[in-house]
């Protein structure tokens, strides 16, 4: 593919995308779910489909999809949980995986606030994260059996 290909591609996707988000929002007012839908457009909640899933999935290196995988299983994880699964030496190695997922996020029209959350914490003069996946992501990801057994990452101390 040319890259004007690619861009006319990635033009028609985001309309398909749009107009999928807006047909759901509609049936959702149609069943009665005004509140639902007052949430997801007041919090800016991402509207997953299996095929964008799919397409942001297969868009992810290694490390993207272990970090990833890692949030999905446990719904929340600390920076030396997550260093520790992709063998990173240091939170701007881990900023590196989660800007990456965040560039193919974005390349597919979709936030990272999306995908993943985190704060960072003072403790004992420490500085630490905390990362959290999206409930919407998580919940695609299980409709999606995904990660599946052979996706997890090896390194997880339980």
């Amino acid at each position: 593919d040319t890259p004007e290909e690619a861009e006319k591609m990635l033009t028609i996707l985001k309309g398909k995308e749009h107009r999928v988000r807006q047909e759901r929002l509609q049936s959702m007012l149609k069943e009665g779910k005004a509140d639902e839908v007052h949430e997801i457009l007041s919090e800016g909640t991402w509207l997953w489909t299996r095929e964008l899933f799919v397409s942001f999935i297969d868009r992810l290196g290694e490390a993207q999809k272990t970090v990833l995988a890692l949030l999905v299983s446990f719904r929340h994880a600390t920076d030396e949980e997550l260093r520790a699964c992709v063998d990173v030496p240091g939170n701007q190695a881990l900023a590196g995986v989660f800007s990456g997922i965040s560039k193919q996020a974005g390349a597919l029209g979709i936030p990272a606030r999306a995908i993943f959350s985190f704060e960072n914490l003072r403790t004992a003069g420490k500085r630490r994260s905390n990362y959290k996946i999206a409930n919407k992501f998580f919940e695609i990801a299980i409709e999606m059996n995904w990660p599946g057994a052979d996706q997890l990452p090896h390194k997880i101390k339980i």
